[in-house]
């Protein structure tokens, strides 16, 4: 047997968002159980509990020796904002140095080392870590370097591309000239490029028509420069790796946009290994949630009382991720009423740091007997449950995989990002969800919509009639159509990573390449 210091070495460096980071999890435990390969895993130290304990989630009793293949460093981040780059950079590049070099590295979590071996044959970053790749080309220029992409193809081709034969640095020529049109300095520049507030409508290949300002319905609570920024780097990142590894899922692409990524890549003789679904293992993930969730037994016990009162799929399970919020919470309070007077039970996951929940609404949510409102809640348990009907999502790719995994069809409220391309296509080619228009926010989230050809007025009001109106459709015929379509869409993802699933074969070309 292969020593660990004779095994083919893989270095995974993620940290920005959860929802980038989650799949690589998956993704490291996936790989040490088809190779005999070892990873070093490096994450800010803000990461670092969640990510050993993800991983943990991933295996199965019995499976220490697999488990003990993955190696987890903290890097030193900036305390509170996830999007600042110099320290984290810093951190990453004194790790890498010394893993080149086939030396031990530093843990600033555990204040330790991990045991040196030898220098890693490739390196696995996120979309959003351009500084990282810069790093490590001029530290190394033979190590291979892949960037993991969590949205979908469809959306990367309209958020950072193009991507074509003379595309490179198409899109940071397009900031410079907006640079040198209105003085802006290059964040801003990025942002306005990025997420424009025009009137062109502009055809996305594989979606409807569009205004190319609905990127951006809901006012952010993040500035819109610093992800147009990332968008611009992301580009760049995509041009210049070695390969790329998307956390989508081959069954719900639009095939011509698949086609096109890999006859992009083709042109450099690079590869594009599509890995989806990369979500953990129910068993362990359902003793770990029990001890995260303050409210687990509460949790647990509303449930199972609304499984026994009103049956099977008759919850709605409501969050919006860890990060984005809206504008205007009223609009939330809004939609919750709508429940509370119509007898629907909900669970409501409030994790975002820009969610304040006054008490006038605790209260009424508390004497309602309907609804659950939790700070943390264990997602995946909760839509998997046979008492979730639907799920009110911002449409973020983590959240809209462990919806199909369990088969859960969706009730859309887009913020930013991928979100609002996801929500179309979840809409209008997969129909597995319904979108809110009236929740929207700020300037360009109240123009009109091309696909409806209105504006949404924007008063609760609106909000009230329109949640009637989609609860209505979605507890009644149309609604059992999009649970059909989501449950087939679940029956293709399962079989994804079984032996000759797609994904499955996807994973064994890459090993075979990082190991050549």
């Amino acid at each position: 047997m292969a020593t660990l210091q004779h095994r083919p070495h893989i270095l995974i460096a993620v940290y920005m968002g959860w929802g980038h980071v989650r799949p690589m999890c998956a993704l490291a435990t996936r790989l040490v159980k088809l190779r005999s390969v070892i990873i070093t895993f490096l994450t800010s130290c803000q990461m670092y509990d969640k990510v050993t304990k993800e991983i943990l989630c991933n295996f199965e009793d019995g499976e220490d020796a697999l488990q003990s293949r993955i190696r987890v460093a903290g890097l030193v981040a900036h305390e509170h904002d996830m999007f600042e780059q110099e320290i984290i950079g810093k951190s990453f590049e004194q790790r890498l140095q010394r893993i080149l070099a086939a030396e031990s590295a530093f843990c600033s979590t555990k204040q330790r080392d991990i045991p040196a071996l030898s220098p890693p044959h490739a390196l696995i970053i996120d979309m959003f870590a351009y500084h990282f790749f810069q790093i490590a080309r001029k530290q190394s220029g033979t190590v291979k370097i892949l960037v993991s992409l969590p949205p979908p193809i469809l959306c990367m081709s309209f958020l950072s591309g193009p991507f074509g034969s003379d595309t490179h640095g198409e899109l940071d020529r397009r900031v410079q000239a907006h640079m040198r049109k209105t003085g802006q300095i290059f964040i801003e520049a990025a942002g306005a490029v990025t997420f424009p507030l025009n009137n062109e409508v502009v055809q996305i290949p594989g979606l409807p028509p569009m205004y190319d300002y609905e990127k951006s319905p809901q006012e952010p609570v993040i500035k819109v420069a610093t992800i147009g920024h990332l968008h611009v780097t992301a580009a760049s990142l995509v041009h210049e790796c070695d390969g790329v590894i998307s956390c989508s899922m081959a069954c719900i692409e639009p095939q011509e946009i698949l086609l096109a990524f890999f006859d992009f890549l083709a042109l450099n003789s690079r590869k594009m290994y599509v890995l989806g679904i990369l979500l953990p293992e129910r068993k362990r993930l359902d003793e770990l949630e029990k001890t995260q969730a303050a409210k687990s037994a509460e949790i647990t016990n509303f449930m199972q009382n609304v499984l026994e009162t009103l049956g099977e799929r008759s919850m709605i399970y409501i969050s919006f991720g860890t990060v984005v919020w809206t504008t205007q919470p009223e609009k939330v309070w809004t939609f919750l009423d709508v429940l509370m007077d119509q007898k629907i039970p909900f669970i409501m996951a409030q994790a975002s740091p820009f969610c304040h929940l006054t008490a006038e609404v605790a209260q009424r949510v508390k004497a309602s007997g309907t609804g659950l409102i939790t700070s943390w809640a264990p997602q995946q348990a909760i839509l998997e449950h046979p008492v979730t009907g639907w799920f009110v999502t911002h449409g973020g790719f983590n959240s809209i995989t462990e919806s199909i995994h369990a088969g859960i069809p969706m009730i859309c409220w887009p913020f930013g990002g991928d979100q609002p391309l996801n929500a179309i296509h979840l809409t209008e080619n997969l129909d597995v969800a319904y979108e809110l228009f009236e929740v929207r926010t700020g300037e360009s989230g109240l123009k009109p919509i091309y696909r409806t050809g209105k504006a949404p007025t924007g008063t609760l009001e609106a909000v009230r009639e329109e949640a009637i109106t989609v609860l209505g459709k979605a507890f009644g015929e149309d609604g059992v159509k999009k649970r059909a379509n989501i449950q087939r869409l679940r029956e293709a993802s399962l079989k994804l990573w079984k032996e000759g699933g797609e994904a499955h074969v996807a994973a064994e070309q890459l090993l075979d390449w990082i190991s050549a």
